[in-house]
């Protein structure tokens, strides 16, 4: 198969976590998915698996932040205080293959061709071997390995499972999965929405599932009570919500300004807060170019830029970036006063400057 996969490098495990290190973390949760991985090829049914791990590997190697296995260590830590569990790690991966699964069945609703750079699983599957076949094929194959991905999640998230607290937050979060993809297809396509539900599917499909749920899970699994589990969703809502005005932001940004060069929002259509915000305030002319250049899937890099020189003569940008602003003061003072562990304390200020990185660096601009 081409390209050739990367893969996850097993390391020694990080002592943790006396010096909780993100990177250690990051390293421990990967140790984990790998070793699974492997029993898995050796397993009764690698021998018929062995295009879909190498996809996977592939999937897994070739970027991410897990910021959700991070939030989940955090969560336990924030509450123990004490070195992470070989249970904990395991949930972590668990919730990091999830995360894949919503991955792989999102890029084929979507319909993308790319992720972290290299092609998307349906396009790997579509130029394995002699076996080239219609797009269904390889579509149909990563929407199974999306599946196969969230029962292996289930598999290492069994012991989480058994425990109170930690299964309501870990049912929640498959379900709210669910209703905030389905809300997020529903909002695309014609028309730019409104802010009101941008900001619902950001609720469902960013806050609740990327940061609250990941996080009171570890929280459950070291025993929290209901103060500390409440305290992690109220850091969890304004952050979960930056993060996403963020990620919505960057696709509308010029290169200059850090943005990326995709513009995928544009061209599919999204309905995004920034999106709604420009479309408001655009004057009638302006409104019914931007209807025509957003959705347009073929919009080159002209088109694009156009599009994106509208949307800033809105102000809308400028709005956003105050949005995002204002949730993460509001963030880092929920967590001042958070019944937290005071070393988990800083890991999430620095962990929320990791998932929303330079934000911090505007105040004051």
């Amino acid at each position: 198969m081409t390209p050739a996969p990367h893969r996850i490098v097993p390391r020694p495990a990080a002592a943790l976590p006396e010096a909780y290190d993100l990177r250690g973390v990051r390293r421990a949760v990967d140790e984990v998915l790998e070793r699974f991985l492997d029993a898995k090829e050796r397993g009764p049914y690698g021998a018929h698996l062995t295009d879909p791990l190498e996809v996977l590997r592939d999937f897994l190697g070739a970027g991410g932040k897990r910021v959700r296995p991070l939030y989940l260590c955090t969560g336990w830590y924030a509450v123990r205080g004490a070195p992470l569990t070989a249970g904990v790690l395991r949930a972590a991966a668990g919730v990091e293959l999830f995360h894949t699964f919503a991955l792989l069945h999102d890029d084929v609703i979507d319909r993308s061709e790319v992720r972290h750079h290299r092609p998307t699983a349906q396009l790997q599957f579509g130029a394995i071997g002699s076996r080239r076949r219609e797009p269904w094929f390889g579509e149909s194959a990563a929407v199974l390995l999306g599946d196969l991905c969230e029962a292996w999640s289930a598999e290492l998230l069994g012991d989480a499972s058994a425990i109170g607290p930690a299964r309501v937050a870990l049912d929640a979060m498959r379900s709210e999965l669910v209703v905030g993809q389905y809300l997020d297809l529903c909002a695309s396509g014609e028309g730019f929405g409104s802010v009101a539900e941008a900001m619902q599917v950001i609720h469902f499909k960013t806050t609740k599932y990327t940061v609250e749920r990941p996080m009171q899970l570890g929280a459950a699994l070291a025993g929290a009570d209901s103060a500390a589990l409440e305290a992690c969703s109220a850091y969890a809502r304004p952050l979960g919500e930056a993060f996403q005005l963020l990620d919505d932001l960057e696709d509308v940004l010029e290169l200059a300004d850090g943005g990326t060069e995709s513009g995928t929002d544009v061209r599919e259509g999204k309905h995004t807060v920034v999106l709604a915000l420009a479309a408001a305030r655009c004057d009638r002319a302006s409104a019914a170019r931007l209807r025509r250049l957003v959705g347009d899937r073929g919009l080159d890099a002209e088109q694009l830029a156009e599009a994106r020189a509208i949307i800033a003569a809105t102000g809308a940008i400028r709005d956003v970036k105050e949005m995002i602003l204002d949730r993460r003061r509001q963030a880092m003072n929920i967590l001042e006063h958070a019944p937290f562990h005071s070393d988990a304390k800083s890991i999430l200020a620095r962990l929320t400057d990791l998932a929303i990185p330079q934000v911090a660096s505007w105040d004051g601009a």
